[in-house]
């Protein structure tokens, strides 16, 4: 009788013990410290504990829920699985209980209660009200580099280097854009093959039809796949591959990075530094229309910062002076009308999840962000007035 229970554990539960199981679900109680910065005045809150790895999404996805909760990546469990903090309560409520670590891409879309993850080259969707957690994609003969979904919901969108097993210090490739239909699960190339790697895949907030997506590159010298700076960084795609091209035009000497959506679909905010010229070492944050037209820039000393405006378009969260102080501007185009430092978090700028990665809340209280200054990655709120 025991083995026959065992047994209907098993093929009900496929590929996770019963234990596992139940950890899907389980709420962990408030581990936050609040104070006062001393240095800029901002009321600060550490909301996980220096005993694990904390930190949340990527700077140009969403992490916020709603106002309130956020979805956050923690190895409290032995690997790397996600969560979900409530910023009133402090309590992280387990969302996934994968054995393998979850892998940092993700996307979200708070209006469809669901986030599409990575995990061992396969992308998987969460729903985080119900829990129902399925496989979306896998293929074990190519390696996925980056992933969005359309606005809709309709389409996944992803890249891949075709060709994954050349060599793994030198050009690979073929790379590729491809399109899958979440209801039928068809899938079809939508690039050419291309010679550079394709990351950082954006769908539009508002136009289902867009894509941005980036030429990737790498700073070090022997590092995996196309070394040095990239002429173009911005590029776009229409979801059913009948147009597209560069975002241009990228002025001679200045390189571009961490592009990201403004929320109402309006714009594409990147951040800018000059690597050689006349204007060598002048970093900017900037702006553009979709088509790249209406660009503008106003120079502050951000690096290649990661950045996000606020939904009224009037306020702009990114780290400088060497990336140690998170700042907030109020700007009207290519002017500065305010300057407000919120922390100085003195990440380690180590690996991605040490990186700020800042995020206004949807009030506009909070700028959600992550560092290592204790030593191990956690996840912070700076209390903001965006009013001012």
């Amino acid at each position: 009788m025991k083995k026959l229970i065992i047994f209907l554990l098993i093929i009900t539960l496929p590929g996770c013990s019963a234990a596992e199981e139940n950890y899907i679900g389980k709420v962990w109680q408030s581990e936050k410290k609040v104070w006062i910065d001393p240095e800029f005045g901002h009321e600060i809150t550490q909301w996980t504990s220096d005993k694990y790895n904390n930190w949340h999404l990527y700077f140009n996805v969403e992490s916020f829920i709603d106002e309130n909760n956020a979805i956050i990546y923690s190895d409290r469990t032995g690997s790397v699985n996600l969560f979900k903090l409530n910023l009133l309560t402090g309590t992280l409520t387990q969302l996934t209980n994968h054995s393998t670590d979850v892998s940092g891409a993700a996307w979200h879309y708070p209006k469809l209660k669901k986030i599409w993850y990575e995990i061992n080259n396969s992308i998987r969707v969460l729903n985080y009200e119900t829990l129902e957690d399925n496989l979306v994609l896998q293929d074990s003969t190519a390696d996925l580099k980056s992933f969005t979904i359309t606005c809709d919901g309709k389409y996944l969108i992803y890249s891949v280097n075709k060709n994954p097993g050349f060599s793994a210090n030198n050009s690979t490739g073929p790379f590729a854009i491809m399109r899958m239909n979440l209801q039928t699960k068809e899938i079809k190339q939508i690039s050419p093959d291309y010679g550079f790697s394709i990351n950082h895949l954006q769908a539009s907030p508002t136009d289902s039809t867009m894509i941005i997506y980036s030429w990737q590159h790498q700073y070090r010298e022997g590092g995996p796949g196309i070394v040095g700076n990239t002429p173009i960084r911005f590029w776009w795609i229409k979801v059913d591959g009948s147009d597209g091209g560069p975002i241009g035009p990228q002025e001679f000497g200045i390189h571009r990075t961490h592009e990201f959506w403004f929320y109402d679909g309006s714009r594409i905010g990147y951040s800018a530094r000059y690597i050689f010229g006349s204007n060598t070492g002048k970093q900017f944050l900037g702006s553009c229309k979709p088509d790249g037209s209406d660009n503008y820039m106003f120079e502050v000393p951000v690096g290649p910062a990661h950045s996000q405006v606020f939904k009224d378009n009037k306020h702009w969260v990114a780290d400088q002076n060497n990336g140690m102080i998170l700042t907030m501007w109020t700007f009207d185009r290519d002017k500065v009308l305010r300057e407000e430092k919120l922390f100085r978090h003195n990440s380690s700028w180590g690996e991605q999840p040490t990186h700020p990665h800042p995020h206004f809340s949807p009030d506009g209280k909070y700028v959600l962000f992550s560092t290592d200054r204790t030593s191990k990655p956690q996840v912070y709120t700076v209390k903001v007035n965006i009013e001012k």
